[in-house]
């Protein structure tokens, strides 16, 4: 699917994003997720609340994964799809519809019934207890009765770990692929002195931390209280979007004010005009930046990237009156690592020029 994905991508970009909403729901079933989390990654995909009435069950979810008041019946002029013989599944879109509306409420309506198939058989396993242990949204109860199922609520630490959704869910721990703003993400907790020994902090390699599956990248959580699991698992998501090739687990606890930073730039509707300066740069430029910021001088910046420090200088006052700060001045170098987080953090990719 995802070699598909990316032919069509080239050929007609509108069939590619229809292939990309059938293959973000395959995982969700795959992965057996609940109907709160389809619904999550529903409006995640929509970019609209989205809704579940059935029976005994009435669910409403707003763009940004919170829950809202539940419905008593879909709204007026609501797209529907009925999902079984009593019950539908809505997108909430003021005005003309998204291109890929029809798809997602269809996906959405499948996945649906496939969830409460498996729920009314009783066949949901731990996946929707993980999901419900890190979700910012539960009530205190549903995330007490959560930590009951999983056994970790009498644990004094425990911490989250943001994996590649296709990652292989570890045999020792409880795990869930959950629906993110990022997209599909591998949830797995453990208790903190599993990875870490007694200090909580995250020492093993990346086999160890998830259990021997090799999941490439890795964001390791915050060691925290397990009622504070969706604070940890926030951490890791943080984490697991500034992991790299260099760096394939990034451990939460190390990036100290960093973390702070990320919380104010996913609360930006827009990416900061620092960032989206270094986005327009092509790939070699943006090396020779973390060069000067690595090695803190033009001679160590030109020595690793193999230039003459005469044209690293020249290239670098061009990028100066550019960026209206100087990297090479200990404040510019500082705002030139804030801007690079920044960066990681809203996924945007260099120039290809």
């Amino acid at each position: 699917m995802q070699e598909l994905v990316g032919r069509l991508t080239a050929l007609d970009p509108e069939a590619s994003e229809t292939l990309k909403v059938v293959s973000y729901f395959d995982a969700l079933v795959a992965a057996g997720v609940g109907a709160e989390a389809l619904l999550r990654g529903a409006a995640a995909l929509s970019g609209a609340p989205v809704g579940f009435l059935a029976p005994a069950r009435r669910l409403r979810v707003g763009q940004d994964g919170g829950r809202l008041p539940s419905p008593v019946a879909p709204p007026s002029g609501a797209r529907l799809r009925t999902v079984g013989e009593a019950s539908v599944c809505w997108i909430e879109r003021a005005g003309d519809p998204h291109a890929n509306d029809a798809m997602v409420i269809e996906r959405l309506g499948i996945a649906l019934g496939i969830a409460e198939a498996r729920r009314a058989a009783g066949g949901s396993g731990l996946a929707g207890a993980v999901e419900i242990a890190v979700n910012p949204h539960a009530t205190a109860e549903e995330r007490g009765a959560a930590l009951a199922r999983l056994k970790l609520a009498a644990e004094p630490r425990v911490r989250a770990i943001a994996a590649p959704h296709e990652a292989e869910a570890p045999v020792d721990a409880p795990s869930a692929v959950v629906a993110t703003r990022h997209g599909l993400v591998r949830a797995v907790l453990r208790r903190a002195e599993q990875d870490g020994g007694a200090d909580g902090g995250a020492t093993a390699h990346p086999p160890a931390v998830l259990g021997g599956a090799d999941a490439g990248h890795l964001g390791v959580g915050l060691a925290l209280a397990p009622e504070r699991l969706p604070e940890s698992w926030a951490s890791a998501l943080v984490a697991l979007r500034l992991a790299d090739d260099v760096r394939p687990v990034v451990d939460a606890s190390a990036l100290g004010g960093l973390l702070l930073l990320a919380e104010a730039a996913d609360a930006r509707t827009e990416p900061h005009p620092d960032a989206l300066a270094l986005a327009a740069l092509d790939a070699r430029t943006l090396a020779l930046l973390d060069a000067l910021a690595e090695t803190g001088s033009v001679r160590g910046a030109a020595a690793r990237c193999g230039i003459h420090h005469s044209t690293v200088q020249e290239r670098l006052l061009v990028l100066a009156r550019r960026f209206g700060y100087d990297p090479r001045s200990p404040e510019g170098r500082t705002r030139y690592a804030v801007a690079r987080v920044l960066l990681t953090l809203s996924g945007a990719a260099p120039s290809p020029r």
